[in-house]
């Protein structure tokens, strides 16, 4: 077992379930921190994380990016403070100085400036349309012209799979009832397109069993940076 399981297998044993499956807590961050490389994430980055929890995937980025380069939204105060104290030492914090928000509403405005990268990882499999289309709003207002929004989802293979409602499904700071929920591809790229935006499926699995889907714009000149296998 690796010293990031351990943590996450300690925080989990502490304080129950963290919203993500304990087993795969190291795996998990791992796979989304190089999946972000490989679309040209570097030092010099500005990341927002949608979504950020107990900081499975902050562990990575925070230590990677300079200081002020990470901001991460969480309406459950509790994970994020759990993943603050299991995996982070105080001094390593206060020099990269990350940013959190606990707001519900997916309000990426509340950080100013522009982000170089968005990253949802199993959001979009909790979250309603209205919420999709906030994050979209907020990519297209909030982020620089080549910016890449890397987003894991579950696709409707049916009208009767595709969900239509209107709440957060699964564990929050308001639940502790586990649910997942699938969009179909057809209706993110229509929402994306109304926004100048493109979505295409990222070759290969994301992690947990999801699909990326990779979001820019239009024009957007592709990232030289990236990493090819």
């Amino acid at each position: 077992m690796s010293r990031v399981q351990e943590l996450g297998t300690a925080m989990a044993d502490e304080h129950g379930f963290l919203g993500i499956p304990t087993k795969t807590f190291d795996e998990g961050g791992r796979r989304q921190l190089i999946s972000l490389l490989r679309e040209g994430l570097s030092p010099e980055s500005r990341v927002c994380e949608i979504g950020c929890g107990c900081l499975r995937v902050a562990y990575w980025l925070i230590q990677l990016l300079e200081p002020g380069g990470y901001c991460g939204i969480e309406p459950h105060k509790g994970r994020v403070e759990w993943g603050r104290t299991s995996l982070f030492n105080a001094d390593l914090l206060e020099i990269k100085k990350p940013r959190f928000h606990h707001n519900a509403d997916f309000d990426t405005s509340v950080f100013g400036g522009k982000f170089d990268f968005f990253l949802a990882g199993s959001i979009w499999t909790h979250c309603s349309k209205a919420h999709i289309q906030t994050m979209l709003d907020g990519f297209v207002a909030h982020t620089v012209p080549d910016a890449v929004f890397l987003v894991s989802y579950l696709a409707a293979r049916s009208d009767d799979e595709d969900y239509m409602g209107s709440v957060w499904v699964g564990t929050s700071h308001e639940s502790n009832e586990a649910g997942i929920v699938r969009h179909k591809l057809s209706w993110i790229e229509d929402e994306c397109a109304r926004r100048g935006l493109v979505a295409e499926e990222v070759t290969g699995p994301a992690f947990d069993a999801q699909t990326w889907l990779r979001v820019r714009r239009r024009n957007a000149a592709p990232r030289v940076e990236r990493i090819e296998d």
